[in-house]
C-alpha cells in the first residue's frame, strides 16, 4: 500500500541531505523536452520512486497515463527518480506514446528544493493556463512525506511551503498520490504560500494501485477548456469510478479541498482550537472518550476525521459548554464548505475530507518535535493545547 505503517513511522528519524539544483548536471535531450506551444493544461507528476515503490511507476502509474488520450492542449509529464536506476528521467506522455526525453544526474527527492526545481522546469518547459503539479510517493499527513532512500531523507511541511514560494508558480491543483495528506496541517501550510487554489488528497491509506489517471484525466483530455474546479470534481468521480466497486478497498476515500475557503474559515477553527483547551480542565475525560470514538487513520492513530470530531463532541452529554458546542458547529460548518467534493468508501463514511492531529500515547512522544514546528499547531495554538492534554 502507498502508506505502510513501517514506513510512515519513519519519517521522524530521517537526515536531511541537501542537493541543490545548482548542481544538477543535465544529460542530452532524448526527444521533446518541451512544450511548443502554450497548452491549456500541464500535469506535472512528481515522482519518487527511489524507495520500495520503483516498480509502482512503470507497472502501474505509466500505464494508467498511457491511457489518457493524447492531446496537444493537455501537456502530461513526470520528473522520475527510480531506486533501480541511477540519476533522475523527464517522461512526456501523450497518449500510447511515452519517453523518456531528458535525462538528468541523480536527485534527491526527499529535498524541497528539488521539489521547487521541479515546478519552476515543468512550468517554464511546458507552458499553459493551468497547472496541477501531482506528489506520488509516501506520505504521512504533516510527518513526511515523499520518502527518497538513497538520500535517506523526507520533505516536511515547512520544505513544502518553501518550495511553491520559492518556485513562484501559480498551481491550480496540488494532488497528493500518497497517504494521508489531506490533513489540516497540510492544506494550511499550501494557504500560506498564496499560489494553491486546491489540493486533491485522502485523508487515509492510498492503495497500492495509487490514482487512476487515466479514470481521473480522460476528462480534461477530451475537453481541455475545463476550469480547475471540473478537474478536480473529475478527480474525485475517477476515483470514485475505479474504487468505490472493489470491497478490498473498504477504506478509500478522496476529497478536493478548496485552500481558499479553508483560510477564510481559519478565524473559526482557531477560536475552536482555543475553546477546546480552555475547557481542557473541564472535560479532559470526555475528550478522551471522543477521541477514542473518532474516526482515525489507519496507520497514524491519533490523525482524527474533523468532522467526525466535531459530531462525536456534539454527541457526548457531557459536554455542556454553550460556546465550546456552539465552535464546534461552526468548525464542521467550515470543514465542510472547504471540501468540494468527496467520495467515501463504506468505512469511511463518516468523514469529512480533512483530519487533525490529536497527538497522544506513543506519537506524542515520537513525533511532538516535528508537529511543534508546523504552521498550523504555531498558529493556532493546537500545540499548546496538546502539551497541556498530554501533561
Amino acid at each position: 500500500m502507498k502508506g505502510e505503517p513501517h514506513r510512515a513511522l519513519a519519517c521522524a528519524g530521517v537526515l536531511f541531505c541537501l542537493i541543490l539544483p545548482a548542481v544538477f548536471a543535465v544529460g542530452g535531450p532524448i526527444g521533446r523536452a518541451s512544450a511548443e506551444t502554450n497548452a491549456s493544461w500541464t500535469i506535472g507528476l512528481y515522482i519518487d520512486a527511489d524507495n520500495d515503490f520503483d516498480t509502482y511507476w512503470e507497472g502501474l502509474s505509466l500505464l494508467y497515463l498511457k491511457n489518457i488520450p493524447a492531446s496537444a492542449d493537455v501537456n502530461i509529464v513526470a520528473f522520475v527518480d527510480r531506486m533501480a536506476y541511477e540519476g533522475t528521467e523527464l517522461w512526456e506522455i501523450e497518449g500510447s506514446d511515452a519517453q523518456i526525453v531528458e535525462t538528468f544526474s541523480e536527485m534527491n527527492f526527499g529535498d524541497g528544493a528539488t521539489l521547487s526545481w521541479m515546478i519552476d522546469e515543468t512550468a517554464t518547459r511546458y507552458p499553459s493556463d493551468h497547472l496541477v503539479i501531482d506528489l506520488w510517493d509516501h506520505g504521512t499527513a504533516w510527518n513526511g512525506f515523499c520518502g527518497d532512500y538513497t538520500s535517506d531523507d523526507w520533505i516536511y511541511l515547512d520544505e513544502l511551503k518553501a518550495a511553491i514560494i520559492d518556485a513562484g508558480v501559480h498551481i491550480d491543483i496540488l494532488s497528493c498520490d500518497a497517504c494521508s495528506m489531506a490533513s489540516i496541517e497540510t492544506v494550511y501550510t499550501t494557504a500560506l504560500t498564496g499560489l494553491v487554489d486546491i489540493v486533491v488528497a485522502s485523508l487515509e491509506t492510498v492503495a497500492g494501485d495509487g490514482f487512476p489517471y487515466d479514470l481521473m484525466f480522460t476528462p480534461v483530455a477530451l475537453d481541455p477548456l475545463r476550469t480547475p474546479d471540473q478537474v478536480a470534481g473529475d478527480m474525485i468521480d475517477g476515483w470514485a469510478q475505479y474504487y468505490d466497486p472493489l470491497s478490498q478497498y473498504f477504506y478509500a476515500t478522496l476529497g478536493a479541498i478548496s485552500v481558499s475557503n479553508l483560510y477564510q474559515s481559519m478565524s473559526t477553527i482557531d477560536a475552536w482550537c482555543d475553546e477546546i483547551h480552555a475547557n481542557l480542565d473541564s472535560y479532559y475525560r470526555a475528550y478522551k472518550a471522543v477521541v477514542r470514538n473518532t474516526y482515525s487513520v489507519f496507520y497514524t492513530k491519533h490523525q482524527v476525521d474533523m468532522v467526525d470530531l466535531g459530531n462525536q463532541i456534539l454527541a457526548n452529554s457531557k459536554i455542556t459548554d454553550p460556546t465550546l458546542r456552539a465552535l464546534t458547529q461552526d468548525m464542521i460548518a467550515a470543514v465542510e464548505n472547504a471540501v468540494l467534493y468527496l467520495d467515501d468508501a463504506p468505512n469511511t463514511m463518516m468523514c469529512g475530507g480533512l483530519t487533525l492531529w490529536w497527538g497522544s500515547s506513543f506519537e506524542w512522544g515520537s513525533y511532538s518535535d516535528v508537529y511543534a514546528a508546523t504552521d498550523f499547531a504555531i498558529d493556532t495554538g493546537w500545540y499548546d493545547f496538546l502539551v497541556d492534554y498530554n501533561s
